[in-house]
C-alpha cells in the first residue's frame, strides 16, 4: 500500500491559523513530520522496496546544453513575477498578467527541456515555472483574504 503524507505549509492543518509566517510552522513541520516518518516505518515493512539497480541508466539524448543567461533569465523573470504579481498583495488583475506570462514562459521552457541536454538548472527552472503556474492558479482561484494574503 502507498501512503502519500504532507507536512508543513503544505500540510493545510490550520494547527496555528491562517498566518503563516509565524515560526509556529517549524514545530509543526517538525512534529507531523516524525508522525508521518512514523507512519512509513510501520506501513512500508511488507513493502517490497525499488531497487536501485533496477533503475535504468539515464539516457542523455539531448543535442545542444540550453544557454546558461537564457535559464538564469528566465528564473529571475519567474520570481519578479511572483513577487510583484502574486505576492501578499494580489488582485485580479495582477493575477491575470501573472498566469498569462507564466503560461507563455512555461511554453518556452518546455521546448528547451524537449530539445535541449538536461541539466540540473533546466530541470530546477521547469519545476520552478510549473509550481509558479500552480501557486498563481490557487491564488487566482482564492478570492478571499486569508492570513498574510491580502485580496483586494
Amino acid at each position: 500500500m502507498i501512503s502519500l503524507s504532507a507536512v508543513g505549509e503544505v500540510a493545510c492543518t490550520g494547527l496555528h491559523g491562517a498566518n503563516r509566517l509565524a515560526s509556529t510552522s517549524l514545530l509543526e513541520g517538525l512534529v507531523w513530520g516524525v508522525r508521518a516518518g512514523e507512519d512509513i516505518v510501520a506501513h512500508a515493512a511488507g513493502d517490497a522496496a525499488l531497487q536501485p539497480a533496477s533503475i535504468p541508466a539515464w539516457q542523455d539524448s539531448g543535442a545542444v546544453a540550453a544557454d546558461p543567461a537564457l535559464l538564469a533569465q528566465d528564473m529571475t523573470v519567474i520570481q519578479h513575477l511572483m513577487w510583484n504579481y502574486v505576492g501578499l498583495a494580489r488582485n485580479t488583475p495582477r493575477l491575470d498578467r501573472a498566469l498569462s506570462e507564466l503560461r507563455h514562459l512555461e511554453t518556452e521552457i518546455e521546448s528547451f527541456y524537449r530539445a535541449g541536454k538536461v541539466t540540473d538548472d533546466l530541470i530546477g527552472l521547469r519545476n520552478a515555472v510549473r509550481s509558479a503556474v500552480i501557486v498563481a492558479m490557487a491564488a487566482w482561484e482564492n478570492k478571499t483574504s486569508v492570513g498574510c494574503h491580502y485580496r483586494t
